[in-house]
């Protein structure tokens, strides 16, 4: 029923109004049949041209049959309002003598009977242009709802595999460290898995995980790297869940390596101004191409600069600082949700 009401209102308003305009303030009764002829003529013309001239004639290509089916309808319309006068419209509305046929009067009933339809048209036109950008906007967001998701995911399943490898030796031969990796590793599962589906998270969550991360790390690497770590007190503001530890995870995946003699990495992370401030840096290898080339090309870096794009356009800051054998990532971000 709410389909139709729309076109019923819309109908039911040009019966009245022109009604009103053709009666001038009186013979209501007269005019109110004479316009249901007319209500009838308007209604045609609209439906055969929404339902069968558009869409298998106009839409086709095929515009000098679409332009004739107009004409010939608009013909036998005529024809019909006139059959309908000379029966009982002329003489009722009090035009007993006029002409059977008149090209004037033709163009006059012509552009009567199609106006309705092309306001009709233009309205339904600008909804389902609206429509189509609303069902546009929202395919979009999903798309990149869906990209984000699959970018989210993109953890490094070496660091999984290598971590549970590690874990499998500590429980074999019964080191003390086991549990404390059990427990490491439960923390960043439960973050990636669950916590990292909200928008954000407070940065205090986010460094809590981190944290997690490079206990594991220090436990897999020991003595041979060295990790200096500051972070800030009060950590409040909010962050995208995994934006932090991917900076993170890339300088240990990079960082690390067995051919860099002495590795080390640093990391500082703090609120200042209602900002986040990252600064994440790290040895690197010192051979060129293979492992370099894929430092600088890989998924890691990629990946964080298109969920920086689409999590915070225009509000953040990435500055890399690329030398000969260290790296140096310094984010900013401003939070633009709470």
């Amino acid at each position: 029923m709410r389909k139709y009401l729309p076109h019923t209102l819309f109908w039911l308003t040009i019966y009245l109004v022109w009604t009103y305009i053709r009666a001038g303030g009186n013979c209501y009764d007269i005019f109110l049949r004479v316009n249901l002829v007319q209500l009838s003529m308007y209604m045609t013309a609209y439906y055969v041209l929404k339902r069968v001239q558009i869409p298998r004639l106009f839409d086709q290509g095929k515009r000098l049959l679409f332009a004739a089916s107009i004409f010939l309808l608009s013909v036998l319309l005529y024809i019909y309002w006139r059959w309908m006068g000379v029966l009982w419209i002329d003489d009722l509305v009090g035009y007993p003598n006029r002409l059977l046929w008149s090209v004037g009067d033709y163009l006059h009933q012509s552009v009567q009977m199609y106006s309705p339809a092309m306001i009709l048209l233009a309205w339904e036109t600008y909804n389902d242009r609206l429509k189509e950008l609303e069902r546009m906007e929202r395919l979009e967001k999903e798309k990149l709802a869906n990209e984000l998701k699959f970018l989210k995911a993109q953890i490094n399943p070496h660091f999984l595999f290598n971590t549970l490898n590690n874990l499998y030796s500590n429980v074999i031969t019964k080191s003390p460290k086991a549990p404390d990796m059990v427990m490491q590793l439960s923390g960043i599962l439960d973050y990636v898995l669950y916590k990292s589906q909200s928008k954000t998270v407070p940065l205090s969550e986010e460094v809590k995980t981190i944290e997690h991360f490079l206990g594991l790390e220090k436990i897999r690497y020991g003595q041979r790297l060295e990790v200096q770590y500051q972070v800030g007190q009060n950590l409040k503001l909010p962050v995208s869940p995994l934006i932090l530890l991917s900076l993170i995870e890339n300088a240990f995946k990079h960082g690390a390596s067995g051919d860099i003699d002495h590795p080390k990495i640093t990391i500082d992370i703090k609120e200042k101004q209602e900002e986040i401030h990252c600064e994440v840096w790290n040895t690197k290898s010192k051979y060129n191409g293979e492992l370099n080339d894929a430092y600088k090309k890989g998924i890691g870096m990629k990946n964080i600069r298109r969920q920086l794009d689409l999590i915070y356009p225009n509000n953040h800051n990435l500055l890399i600082e690329d030398g000969k054998n260290s790296y140096c990532v310094k984010l900013t971000i401003k939070p633009t949700f709470a």
